[in-house]
């Protein structure tokens, strides 16, 4: 999940944009340099001025379409923008230096102003490329911070929450060795199982952090559908309005419809109907139980928070390590029947 700052005006200017500027500036250069190439001839002058100049803003079109594709993020696609203007102007101010010297020295140069708009055109191109490996840069930072924060959410899941369940299996086994009486291993086995169900849920959301490396596109009835059969629903009900394509890796996200059912039943009601659909720029996953209190919905995607006295707090954090893996937002709100929404959309 790519976080933008409410104030993030760029992105969100971006965002309202018809074509992406990056892709418009190759277009434009690409056109001009054609247009020259056209009317010249193909002379051989006009090829060596030419040819290399218009295979570098064909490939910054290119090299733009593969972001979009890639689903980057508007701030990170502008940031390439940015470096690739910056490599334009600078190139135009090195090309304006040297036309100047050679109008000193006197012999000049023939159609200054397209020498100018070529040499910039090659400063786009090696902008852009410096432009994308900044923002690759910053993805690696972003995912060495997610994965330094679920290693401390591991930690403290260890040192903290297995540690209540540890405790009652020790007073446990300590008292069957007292009494003989088996009943307290029952509750020792109890124990056990509850600290294994914890460091599953943990290693869970540790594993689910990692960038999605092989997404392919699949149908979100589909994926609703298959993870609505591999949880225990008992009376609740579940049911699709509409369907998109969404591309994923399929196992994690029926992980993420599957700790989202399981969230609804649990925190809801046993005879709950949970909806699933497509929303602008995402899908939705709605029940129809008691909410989330809106005070608390900035909080219940966090690790370790629960409303249950033995919930581990873990459910929706996987839910948001899934989410982040695949560079969706989460929001929660409240859905039409006055209980929980959950949207999930593309960072901008």
């Amino acid at each position: 999940m790519q976080r933008v700052a409410d104030d993030d005006w760029v992105a969100e200017v971006g965002e309202q944009l018809p074509v992406s500027p990056l892709s418009v500036l190759g277009l434009f250069l690409a056109a001009v340099i054609g247009t020259r190439l056209a009317l010249e001839h193909l002379t051989t002058r006009a090829l060596l001025e030419s040819v290399f100049p218009l295979a570098a803003a064909t490939a910054v079109v290119f090299a733009d379409r593969w972001l979009v594709t890639r689903d980057i993020a508007m701030r990170d696609r502008l940031t390439v923008f940015g470096y690739g203007l910056g490599g334009f102007l600078a190139a135009v101010v090195v090309t304006s230096l040297h036309l100047f010297v050679l109008y000193l020295e006197g012999t000049g140069a023939l159609a200054p102003l397209y020498l100018l708009l070529v040499g910039g055109t090659v400063g786009v191109g090696a902008g852009t490329v410096a432009g994308i490996y900044e923002i690759r840069q910053r993805a690696a930072v972003r995912e060495a911070e997610r994965q330094s924060e679920r290693l401390e959410q591991f930690a403290s899941v260890v040192s903290h929450d297995l540690r209540n369940p540890l405790s009652v299996a020790q007073g446990r086994l300590r008292a069957a060795f007292t009494t003989g009486e088996a009943e307290h291993l029952q509750e020792v086995d109890a124990a056990l199982t509850r600290m294994d169900e914890l460091i599953e849920e943990t290693l869970s959301v540790a594993r689910s952090g990692t960038q999605v490396e092989d997404p392919y596109e699949v149908s979100l009835v589909e994926l609703a559908s298959e993870a609505w059969t591999a949880v225990d629903t008992g009376e609740a009900t579940f049911e699709t309005v509409g369907d998109r394509t969404l591309q994923v890796d399929p196992t994690r996200a029926k992980q993420l419809f599957e700790n989202l059912y399981r969230n609804a039943i649990e925190h809801g009601c046993e005879d709950a109907t949970i909806r699933v659909g497509p929303c602008d720029g995402g899908f939705f996953v709605a029940d129809d139980g008691p909410g989330i209190p809106t005070d608390e919905r900035d909080e219940v995607l966090e690790q370790g928070y629960s409303t249950s006295d033995d919930g581990s707090g873990l459910g929706l954090a996987i839910v948001r390590a899934i989410a982040d893996a695949h560079g969706w937002q989460v929001a929660v709100t409240e859905s039409e029947a006055g209980g929980a929404r959950f949207e999930f959309t593309r960072g901008g």
